[in-house]
């Protein structure tokens, strides 16, 4: 079991990459939101399903964040995995078939959205692998 220091420093840095996350999934669905009709998006789906999906999603990240504030570590790192997940579904913009052509703007966002998400997956793993030693 890790000490105090090593613990705090990891949840720090959880916390900075959480934040990441949160930041680049607010600047892609207010972008998203925004040029609605621009961005590659199944016929099925309405701008507000995807507002009310940045909320439920968004949710699961402060929940994790709590999960681990409470010490239920297991419980939080399943659900950080989850918010991760959820925050790369960004790139299923580009298994839509359209018209639109996508802008400089739009693939760097989806791709910050991406990338952050990958690091918080590869931070989580990380971590439990370093706390179940």
């Amino acid at each position: 079991m890790p000490n105090k220091a090593v613990l705090f420093k990891q949840h720090a840095r959880l916390l900075f990459i959480v934040l990441a996350n949160f930041i680049a999934s607010i600047l892609h669905y207010v972008h998203n939101i925004m040029y609605f009709e621009h961005y590659p998006e199944p016929d099925w789906l309405a701008a507000n399903v995807v507002d009310y999906f940045w909320f439920i999603m968004t949710f699961v990240g402060l929940y994790a964040l709590l999960c681990l504030a409470k010490q239920r570590i297991k419980h939080a790192m399943w659900l950080l995995h989850l918010y991760a997940a959820m925050n790369m579904l960004s790139v299923l913009h580009y298994a839509v078939d359209s018209d639109n052509v996508m802008t400089t703007a739009m693939h760097v966002l989806i791709w910050l959205e991406t990338v952050v998400a990958i690091w918080l997956i590869i931070f989580v793993a990380k971590t439990r692998l370093a706390t179940s030693n």
